[in-house]
């Protein structure tokens, strides 16, 4: 074995040199449950350095892909999934091996080729593993793979990390703090985007939502979407002082679609809305609430009806494809995963019950929830926590980060939870990234600032981009602080804008 080295590069910092060959790796054992399918060497290429790629599998069918670059910063970087996960976000990996981090991803236990939306869940002879599948998805095989790649670091390298990460948003966000809740003890800091904390509610949500304004009588239609984005922006955009197309504090904004939108007199038309319309739009944003009034679920905040161009140039509201989108994601759930008996295919969403699923859904819920506030485990190893969500993300209700977090200082208190976890609405940002707000920022040097230099971020600036420009900066502000217009210089310039309260 070679020994363990230590060399400098560019601005000086040490960076690591493996002690054995790439292809040394194959035959290593970490573990029983632990099979190495293909070690190999990769060089430099225009867009990857030169490192170590190892792939396989986790029992029962867990498969993970790791790069451990040649040029090694001694920091270990693992990254989480979108959706139902079932693939292994490469793109995801190199990004982070691009900035010299030992990199890892774990498809969960699924392939979501070979079994689409949640059917990976359901139980039957030809799917043995689909109450363990479920339990990976949930926590388990994030944790395992989180544990093995740093066997693998230590057996390539000849040393620890110094440090470890976590980074991942929707999905990936629930699993860094799933991560937090269950196994502290993995990560040093964790970037936490748009968590989808709540997942069986969330689901829940999506499939009501979609009872409310899919197809029927109240159905909202695209060329209707205008007409709401009209009045929600009439009523909220300049609210802060600014009519700029961004909404700085959607819950400070009281919009009532009874109140603020244009009812049809006569015949149904593109800028009106039926009563019955109406009342559905107001359960949107109200919320999933059962037949006594309780709220299950939060609702959207405004913002997220804003249209945007997408890849091809169109403009569409970020309420068509999420809406759709965000149902289908639940229906599969109820079909194959909420539920101890699943139904199957033959589950119709019309027949959802709020009254009583959320106690058929508990056991699922318990698994795949990462709604514990108790954090004193993570702070009380010096690990940081930065949090963030796009306030108009259509898909995943940005309410939900806020509860959350206000839930985590209730119960550990506001200084100390603050001291080592800190959350970061984005104005106009939809759901991780996107939108007409300035989403792109570098949480994962936030993060790493306050691990390793103890600087704890109060803001952090974000960047609109279009077509590789950008177009605008702001202030992100730590909650509950907003950006506010000092009163002079460029409204595109983070620098003419400062934080504090509403």
């Amino acid at each position: 074995m070679k020994n363990f080295v230590l060399f400098l590069i560019g601005s000086g910092a040490a960076f690591a040199a493996p002690v054995i060959d790439c292809a040394a790796m194959a035959a290593k054992n970490f573990g029983a449950d632990v099979k190495i399918e293909s070690a190999k060497s990769v060089a430099a290429a225009a867009n990857l350095p030169a490192h170590c790629e190892i792939r396989g599998v986790i029992w029962p069918e867990a498969k993970f892909a790791a790069k451990l670059p040649v040029e090694w910063n001694e920091r270990f970087q693992m990254v989480g999934n979108g959706g139902w996960a079932g693939t292994i976000t490469v793109a995801a990996v190199d990004a982070a091996m691009r900035l010299g981090y030992a990199s890892i991803s774990t498809d969960t236990g699924h392939d979501a080729a070979k079994e689409p939306g949640a059917v990976w869940a359901q139980k039957s002879d030809s799917n043995p593993s689909a109450l363990r599948k479920v339990i990976d998805h949930g926590y388990l095989s994030v944790h395992e793979t989180a544990l093995l790649a740093k066997k693998m670091i230590r057996t390539y390298y000849g040393a620890d990390a110094k440090y470890s990460y976590w980074v991942g948003c929707s999905t990936g966000g629930r699993q860094g703090l799933m991560e937090a809740q269950r196994y502290p003890e993995d990560f040093d800091g964790y970037v936490i985007g748009a968590p989808v904390l709540n997942l069986s509610g969330l689901q829940m949500k999506a499939v009501y939502n979609w009872i409310q304004v899919g197809p029927g009588p109240t159905e909202i239609k695209p060329e209707k979407l205008p007409a709401l984005e009209a009045a929600v922006y009439g009523k909220c955009d300049a609210q802060d002082g600014l009519k700029d197309g961004l909404i700085e504090s959607p819950l400070a904004c009281a919009f009532d679609p009874a109140k603020d939108l244009t009812t049809c007199k006569g015949a149904e038309n593109a800028s009106c809305f039926t009563a019955p319309q109406i009342a559905a739009i107001k359960k949107i944003y109200d919320g999933v609430r059962n037949s006594k009034g309780e709220l299950l679920f939060p609702g959207f905040p405004v913002g997220g009806e804003a249209f945007v161009a997408g890849r091809d140039g169109k403009k569409t509201s970020g309420w068509e494809s999420n809406l759709i989108g965000s149902f289908n994601l639940g229906d599969t759930f109820f079909k194959f995963m909420a539920f101890d008996e699943r139904p199957g295919a033959k589950w119709d969403y019309k027949t959802l019950d709020v009254d009583t699923a959320p106690a058929k859904m508990a056991n699922t819920s318990l698994i795949i929830n990462a709604t514990v506030t108790d954090l004193t485990a993570v702070k009380a190893r010096g690990a940081k926590i930065v949090h963030y969500h796009g306030w108009a993300d259509p898909g995943v209700t940005s309410r939900m980060s806020v509860d959350y977090y206000e839930a985590a200082k209730r119960t550990m208190g506001e200084k100390e939870t603050t001291d080592f976890y800190r959350f970061f609405p984005v104005p106009g940002m939809f759901h991780c990234g996107g939108g007409p707000g300035c989403g792109n920022a570098d949480w994962l040097t936030a993060v790493v600032n306050w691990v390793e230099k103890g600087v704890a971020p109060e803001m952090i600036v974000g960047a609109h981009v279009e077509a590789g420009a950008t177009t605008r900066t702001r202030p992100i502000c730590m909650y509950p602080t907003v950006a506010k217009y000092k009163g002079s210089g460029s409204i595109d310039q983070a620098e003419n804008f400062s934080c504090s309260a509403r």
